[in-house]
């Protein structure tokens, strides 16, 4: 059992009261690289000497939180303390554009929504500069069934379930954070691993009980993690206890299929009320389940690779259609067609990072490499 303390911000935004609903699409998947450079939703609130002082002052600051922002996604955690602090006028070159969204003015105060495109070479650079990891990977989506157990009784579709709400809050509804700027700006991207809670809905019940879904029915949790096409599948069950103090306490247990380890209990603790509690645990679950994607995608630069692979091809447009998207990934820098026949392609793939890597990214876009007693095949599944 592990006991964990709730990180303070979480604490402090859910005991204040400043979580609102923000259905400004901030779980929405990405598929391109570059859309890991395009910062969303930077909120921004500036009082001046005119309405027009206000929105420079705003542009500006704006500009520089999506830029911390930026940095916060594509490197792991424990590299935060090393990240660059530039100024102003070093970071205005490297934005390629922004947009604004629900401007709002007075006579001396400028609102609105704001948007930043980064230049990719030049945030690349910058990182590679200061010799700190990245990652530009986004996931295939995570499938959760979210159990409460309590009064020796266990929920998954049936009412009450308070901790299927507070995921569904979350995940459908845009439940986010809102305080410090540096926490809601983090939280206004979009997720690198979406997450996918199932909806209540009478198929889904006649599919899984929640003694199927509590007892890892392969069969019956396979079959849904089909349906939603999700990587992965989790059952995170809850449990809510309070010491003789009046401090609660959530017992959570995560159970992923396939996986043969019994998993662990982690018990998190907090003075707020039984909701609050549960979503400062969520927000904990989903951030962990960001950053270890995060890690496990860093891009090594250090080592480039030229693969050989041979495609199939059937017509023109699948042909294009397998190139794109083998070109639109991060780790691959170039591609070179060393044959071109009418059913057959042979060509080169360079890369950054390990082969176990690239075969991951492409099997999330659909292509199966295979190692075929030799040499490599890149099809469409």
């Amino acid at each position: 059992m592990t006991d964990t303390q709730l990180n303070p911000i979480f604490s402090r935004f859910i005991a204040s009261a400043i979580v609102v609903f923000c259905l400004a699409g901030g779980i929405s998947v990405g598929h391109a690289a570059d859309s890991f450079y395009v910062v969303r939703d930077i909120g921004v609130d500036e009082t001046a000497s005119s309405a027009a002082a206000a929105r420079t002052v705003a542009v500006q600051k704006g500009q520089k939180r999506a830029f911390n922002a930026l940095l916060r996604r594509l490197v792991p955690e424990p590299y935060y303390n090393s990240l660059p602090v530039l100024d102003d006028a070093a970071i205005t070159p490297m934005v390629a554009s922004f947009q604004v969204a629900n401007e709002r003015t007075s006579a001396k105060r400028y609102l609105a929504d704001l948007t930043y495109e980064f230049k990719r070479d030049d945030i690349r650079r910058l990182l590679r500069m200061n010799s700190l990891p990245f990652s530009e990977s986004f996931g295939k989506p995570v499938l959760v069934l979210p159990v409460f157990l309590a009064d020796d009784r266990a929920y998954l579709w049936d009412y009450p379930n308070p901790w299927r709400t507070v995921w569904v809050d979350i995940i459908d509804y845009g439940l986010r954070p809102q305080e410090p700027d540096a926490l809601r700006d983090d939280w206004a991207q979009p997720f690198l691993r979406p997450v996918i809670v199932p909806a209540d809905s009478l198929e889904n019940m006649k599919a899984i009980s929640v003694q199927q879904a509590l007892n890892m029915d392969v069969v019956a949790l396979e079959k849904l993690q089909k349906d939603y096409g999700a990587a992965e599948l989790q059952v995170i069950s809850a449990a809510v206890r309070t010491d003789s103090d009046g401090t609660l306490f959530l017992d959570v247990t995560q159970n992923v299929i396939g996986q043969n380890a019994p998993a662990a209990l982690q018990t998190y603790k907090g003075s707020e009320d039984e909701e609050g509690l549960m979503q400062s645990v969520v927000f904990d679950l989903l951030g962990r389940l960001q950053e270890d994607w995060k890690r496990q995608n860093v891009l090594d630069f250090s080592v480039e690779n030229i693969l050989a692979v041979t495609t199939r091809i059937g017509n023109l447009a699948d042909w294009l259609a397998v190139q794109e998207k083998v070109q639109g990934l991060s780790a691959v820098s170039a591609t070179t067609v060393k044959d071109l026949s009418v059913n057959s392609a042979f060509w080169h793939i360079r890369f950054v990072g390990s082969m176990d890597q690239l075969v991951a990214a492409l099997d999330r876009r659909d292509l199966a490499l295979v190692d075929q007693g030799g040499y490599w095949t890149l099809n469409q599944k």
